[in-house]
């Protein structure tokens, strides 16, 4: 663990606040702004800092997506209306769990295109208002933006919907509506080069101020995917790393896990061996190996029906599964696993001879082109929720970063009370 550092910003700040009622207010703070942070790894792959700033609580987590023991778990739909501790002790090796996009209550509804373990929400889909943060079942994410109309597809493991607050690394203002409001916040983010998932969770931020720090830890776009006292961070500890705002583990719609695969989570891979061109004909004698990436082989074994069928319980990663026969072409698929699940993984071979080629393919994901979404006229009820306007008290402003993302969430509580 890193002790706890006492991280310096400019000793005095003049700062115009704006409300409804003060067109501003000069604010000076005589003494420095000192963030206590505290970083620490919860597995391999995973880290989070924790910062306190004037009492104020923010963290931010990176998530290697390419490490071979992390993986993403997004919460079904028959799993809503729980709190992140909840849920989260139901995911095996769950070491983080947030909040997953904005829903409507008490249904526990998202609002926007949200996909869990693979499974699309029936009642959720995609709409001009909201960004969409979607992975494949590898963890390799990508962002859509509004307004893209993004459909549900098969690639699709996890999908979170939420308000753009990170562009091309810059980050988004003015801020609109409530989101100029300092309340607790959840925001996810991609670095550029894809490998890093970003989570912030702050106490008391504003779009503005969230979107500082995802931009100020490397990330290139991101979306605000929740608010209010549901805005939490739980480690896999049973902690809350970012409590709720009212000291209560506040049910939501759905929640994104961070996966520790390495905790000891199995699945059963499972599939038939057939030939090509003609399943019924299946190869009840062929030879199945199951290797890691690396080309470790991790089990072997023959179809355990006549009817071709085999199976194998293993860890949860990512597996080439051969199988060779006599007379047919060696053939080979590669399967990720999914925690506590069946993962089907046929295979069918061709007449011949020689050996099939499986390589791992890039971490990118090629998906759309989307078309815009049409424009939803003021009044009309198109399933947009449009968050609440705020009534000429939403102010433009530089895009803030680094440490003066800290003095922001500092100041929070001062603008609260001047409004």
């Amino acid at each position: 663990m890193i002790p706890a550092v006492s991280v310096p910003t400019t000793p005095r700040v003049h700062a115009w606040v704006s409300s409804c009622g003060l067109a501003g207010v000069l604010l000076t703070l005589a003494a420095p702004v000192r963030a206590q942070c505290t970083d620490r790894d919860l597995s391999v792959g995973v880290s989070v800092r924790v910062c306190d700033t004037s009492g104020t609580t923010h963290a931010i987590a990176s998530v290697d997506l390419a490490a071979g023991d992390v993986a993403l778990r997004g919460s079904r739909s028959s799993e809503r209306g729980r709190s992140a501790r909840s849920w989260g002790q139901t995911v095996e090796g769950a070491v983080l769990v947030v909040q997953a996009g904005p829903f409507a209550f008490p249904s526990f509804t998202p609002t926007g295109l949200t996909v869990g373990a693979g499974e699309h929400w029936s009642d959720t889909a995609d709409d001009r208002a909201h960004a969409v943060l979607g992975f494949d079942a590898r963890g390799v994410g990508v962002f859509l933006p509004a307004p893209l109309a993004v459909p549900a597809e098969p690639w699709q493991d996890t999908v979170v919907s939420g308000v753009s607050i990170v562009r091309d690394g810059v980050v988004m203002t003015p801020c609109e509506g409530e989101g100029c409001e300092p309340m607790p916040r959840t925001g996810l983010g991609l670095t550029a080069d894809g490998r890093r998932l970003v989570i912030a969770v702050a106490e008391r931020a504003t779009d503005p101020e969230l979107g500082a720090l995802l931009a100020d830890a490397g990330v290139l776009d991101g979306l605000r995917s929740g608010s209010g006292a549901t805005s939490t961070l739980w480690g896999g500890a049973d902690e809350f790393l970012v409590p709720s705002s009212d000291g209560n583990a506040r049910e939501a719609a759905a929640h994104l896990a961070v996966v520790d695969r390495s905790s000891g989570a199995e699945f059963r891979l499972r599939g038939v061996v057939a030939e090509a061109g003609d399943p019924d004909t299946t190869l009840r004698d062929a030879m199945l190996t199951v290797e890691t990436l690396g080309g470790a082989v991790v089990a072997m074994g023959t179809p355990v029906t006549d009817g071709a069928y085999w199976e194998f319980s293993l860890p949860v990663r990512e597996y080439v599964v051969r199988a060779s026969r006599s007379g047919y072409r060696t053939g080979c698929k590669i399967c990720v696993g999914v925690p506590a699940e069946d993962v089907w993984c046929s295979l069918f071979l061709e007449p011949g001879s020689g050996v099939e080629t499986c390589a791992p393919p890039p971490r990118t994901l090629d998906v759309g082109p989307y078309p815009e979404a049409p424009e939803v006229p003021d009044g009309a009820d198109a399933g947009v929720t449009r968050p609440p306007i705020d009534d000429g008290c939403a102010t433009a402003g530089q895009a803030p970063g680094g440490a003066l993302a800290m003095i922001l969430l500092a100041l929070a509580g001062v603008r609260r009370r001047v409004r």
